[in-house]
């Protein structure tokens, strides 16, 4: 059983809110405690926010993002076509593209733009409205919010602390045009909040799953390996959301399109998860380096349920990264 997630980040006396996995959301996500004033601030060189949301269906692979990595802001938004192979993608990035006192939050509107190229996440009546305008693609989706997510607080080294908020097994209807043909479909979705402190140099594996049991019941998998102590490993599993043990991600990382095998410790997960295709950003500039590959596909496996271990299929990501920022 989790915890109710803390009112604020910062408690009373000014410390960060207490290390943990909570569920539902932290109300007051105000950092200015720590983030100070003037370019050289935390609030430009330390904090990261970022809200991620991920569109899983039998055809269609979409990822989408807006980030305030406070000195660099991005954006990008993806489509791989599983029908026929293709991955079109819209990306931009912006130096200081966020005001010093731009309030990352989930509940608040994003928006970040470049040229004919626009970005907005706005929260709207149960859920958000994502939209994502170019040339060559143009992306509308409304993503309705169950409003059982999981709060993760951890301490990190030589920073304030890192945050994030999961929200997995969500629904989604989704409206696509790719150079003039236009798809519109359901889907199963994921939204990643950060707001926080991460290490200056972060590793990190991810997978962010969804799919079914055999028997029907909706299933959906966060899990995080090298980065948090795997405090935001957690399965979705009808209405509850359940802890998981540290989870372990068996890849070839000279070979990312090979299978990857993943399990937790505590054998409630272990799935084999198949790359239909991948996205791929590499970044070196004079104060930040990345190295990210995310790639899409499909799963099968096994996940502990009331009934004992069942079979479970699906599609999501999955990603490998190092960044220095």
């Amino acid at each position: 059983m989790l915890a109710a997630a803390p009112y604020a980040l910062c408690q009373a006396d000014g410390r960060p809110a207490a290390n943990g996995q909570y569920a539902g959301f932290i109300h007051d996500l105000d950092t200015s405690t720590w983030d100070g004033k003037g370019l050289n601030s935390k609030r430009r060189w330390q904090r990261k926010a970022w809200v991620y949301f991920g569109f899983f269906s039998a055809r269609f692979a979409v990822g989408f993002a807006i980030v305030d990595a406070g000195y660099l802001a991005t954006a990008f938004c993806y489509v791989f076509d599983r029908s026929s192979g293709k991955l079109t993608e819209e990306s931009i990035r912006l130096p200081m593209g966020f005001a010093h006192d731009f309030n990352a939050d989930w509940r608040q509107p994003w928006q970040l733009s470049m040229g004919n190229k626009r970005w907005q996440c706005v929260r709207k009546g149960d859920g958000w409205s994502l939209t994502c305008d170019s040339k060559d693609l143009q992306l509308c989706a409304h993503v309705k919010d169950h409003a059982r997510g999981m709060s993760v607080v951890s301490a990190t080294p030589g920073r304030p602390f890192h945050h994030t908020y999961k929200l997995c097994g969500l629904d989604a209807e989704v409206n696509l045009t790719m150079k003039g043909a236009t798809h519109r479909f359901s889907a199963g979705a994921s939204m990643d909040f950060t707001r926080g402190y991460p290490p200056r140099e972060t590793v990190w594996n991810w997978a962010s799953l969804d799919g079914q049991t055999v028997c029907g019941q909706r299933v959906a998998i966060n899990l995080v390996a090298h980065f948090l102590n795997g405090m935001e490993n957690a399965l979705w599993l009808g209405d509850e959301i359940i802890p998981l043990a540290q989870a372990v991600f068996n890849y070839d990382p000279d070979n990312l399109m090979q299978p990857w095998h993943i399990y937790t410790l505590d054998k409630r997960v272990d799935i084999t998860f198949t790359p239909d295709g991948k996205r791929v950003e590499h970044l070196n500039m004079a104060v930040l380096t990345s190295d990210f590959t995310q790639p899409f596909g499909h799963f099968d496996g096994n996940v502990q349920t009331a009934n004992g271990l069942e079979r479970v299929r699906g599609f999501g990501v999955v990603e490998a990264h190092r960044a220095v920022w």
